[in-house]
């Protein structure tokens, strides 16, 4: 470590010492839920990611706030998107989100028409009854900075809590940002391999293209060295060193980001260097202490054992409970740390646990947050607890169909249909494979079925409507739609599908009814609004001809 490092560190070390054993200033929590883009939604994830960050970053630097790590309510956002509350703000106060305490959470959704960006805000508001306020508006897809200084304006002028916060703006180029992020959503290869080696160098030439992006591409560097350093035992110096380097660096153009100062404690706690790893741990969890990574470093650190920090690693595994195959980026540098977290990590082998129910909760989580590899694991354990119960079965099924490996799961579903032919949940996800594969005649037989025993359930009248129309049975499908959207009026999908019958029959007014009333529920929807704008061009040709 240099001398000019050292001061640095010294300097901040006396900053948040005393953090844990004194009071925190009472400042509001804030965080922005993952941004989703509505339409065109295909290649813009990196867009949603950034804006994510950016905003995150702008309240950081503000120093006005206590921001939660866009990392863990990225992993929040994504339990929540993957349950049924059908885009309600209010159900986020009933989700596991509640335990980062937050005082208010942003969520955006976006629509890129052209060379304008439709934006809607949700606010949440926690602590208070009225709890939500949305902001429309519409921007234009101009360079970042400005993009990003207009959504600041846009929460100056609804909030009072952000009134007096300003811009700062770091000369991005679209060019710099599109690459960066599509290169940071790529799945890391395997360290040191000849992939590796090429997702380093692509790192690397971001350098000298895009300046203005430097702070963000030494810290994903710092991760890379972090990793090659883990390979060797102990780890390797040089490694660690030149991470260091660059989280310092990085830290001078984004101070106050919590997730800068969790890696720097990580990469003092990896040198056993535990003072300075448990400074740095207390200054991110000042800077943000809804961030579980700080309490979890914090509390390997301040005694001889990891189990006399026992309590805040606990605490820590609640708030960020990702640890040990629980996030779904793989091969990230703080899972050196499993090991020595074993003891408070939940079991995934059955031969540690031999409880069905955990089991099924794990298997669930990881389903709902798309990480296939490990719902597999715990599906596979759960099944040989108790083979007689087809529910697990069924989710490795279900995982097949969600890869798109359509046939596998096809022949996993007809097994589980030869023990359980009446188990309704066999039945409907059968005939959605038959659907998928085409095989429409079967999957309307299979649809039936699951309507005989349970003439309520949506998904099998919505399903067997689509089916019908492909089958050419308009008239039947109506029917079955009619049933839906009088009984589900909040069903948006059953609408669209009512409004394809009526159009495939003719009754274009009907059709145009249908998908606006689909569009009221789901205002966002590009292909809708396309549909209907479509149509009325038809009608209006129609009345053309007529005159």
């Amino acid at each position: 470590m240099t001398g000019k490092s050292k001061k640095l560190l010294f300097t901040i070390f006396s900053f948040g010492v005393l953090f844990f054993t004194s009071p925190i200033l009472a400042i509001p929590t804030v965080g922005v839920l993952s941004v989703k883009m509505k339409y065109p939604s295909k290649g813009y994830e990196w867009f949603e990611l950034f804006l994510q960050e950016e905003l995150s970053l702008q309240l950081q630097l503000s120093k006005k706030f206590s921001v939660i790590s866009p990392k863990v309510l990225s992993k929040w956002s994504r339990r929540i998107s993957r349950t049924e509350m059908n885009g309600s703000t209010n159900d986020l106060k009933n989700t596991e989100i509640t335990i980062l305490h937050p005082d208010i959470i942003f969520r955006l959704s976006i629509q890129k028409v052209l060379n304008k960006l439709f934006v809607n805000w949700e606010i949440t508001k926690f602590n208070q009854s009225k709890s939500i306020k949305k902001i429309k508006k519409i921007h234009a897809w101009s360079k970042p900075d400005e993009l990003v200084s207009s959504l600041i304006k846009d929460l100056k002028r609804s909030e009072k809590l952000f009134s007096n916060i300003k811009h700062y703006p770091f000369n991005y180029s679209w060019d710099g940002i599109i690459n960066f992020y599509k290169w940071k959503q790529k799945p890391l290869p395997r360290v040191n391999s000849v992939s590796w080696i090429d997702h380093k160098n692509e790192l690397e030439s971001f350098f000298s293209i895009y300046p203005e992006i430097s702070a963000n591409l030494k810290y994903s560097r710092a991760v890379l060295n972090i990793l090659e350093g883990s390979l060797t035992n102990p780890f390797y110096a040089l490694s660690l060193n030149s991470a260091q380097k660059d989280i310092v660096s990085a830290m001078e153009s984004h101070p106050g980001n919590s997730d800068y100062h969790n890696l720097l404690s990580l990469v003092h706690y990896l040198r056993k260097e535990k003072f300075f790893a448990k400074q740095q741990a207390n200054i991110a969890n000042k800077l943000d202490h809804s961030n579980g990574l700080s309490l979890i470093l914090y509390g390997l650190t301040i005694g001889k054992s990891a189990n006399a920090g026992r309590h805040n690693i606990i605490k820590g595994l609640k708030i960020y409970p990702f640890l040990g195959g629980y996030d779904a980026d793989c091969c990230q540098p703080f899972d050196v740390l499993i090991k020595e977290l074993e003891p408070w990590l939940i079991s995934k082998s059955s031969s540690d646990s031999n409880n069905f129910k955990e089991l099924m909760i794990a298997g669930k989580y990881y389903y709902d947050a798309k990480m296939w590899e490990e719902s597999i694991k715990v599906f596979k354990d759960a099944s040989s607890i108790e083979p007689l119960f087809p529910e697990p079965k069924l989710y490795l099924a279900r995982i097949k169909l969600a890869q798109k490996n359509l046939k596998t799961a096809k022949n996993m579903l007809v097994k589980l249909h030869k023990k359980f032919p009446k188990n309704n949940d066999i039945n409907l996800y059968l005939g959605y494979a038959n659907e998928k594969l085409k095989n429409h005649l079967e999957a309307e037989s299979f649809y039936r079925k699951v309507l005989d025993q349970k003439p309520e359930n949506y998904r099998a009248i919505l399903r067997l409507g689509a089916v019908l129309i492909k089958l050419g049975k308009l008239e039947e499908a109506r029917s079955f739609l009619l049933s839906l959207t009088q009984k589900h009026p909040d069903y948006s999908v059953g609408w669209w599908n009512l409004g394809i019958v009526y159009y495939q029959l003719g009754e274009i007014e009907l059709a145009e009814i249908s998908w606006e009333e689909s569009l009221r529920l789901e205002p966002d929807n590009g292909q809708v609004r396309l549909m209907i704008e479509q149509l009325r061009d038809e009608l209006s040709f129609k009345q053309f001809k007529n005159l």
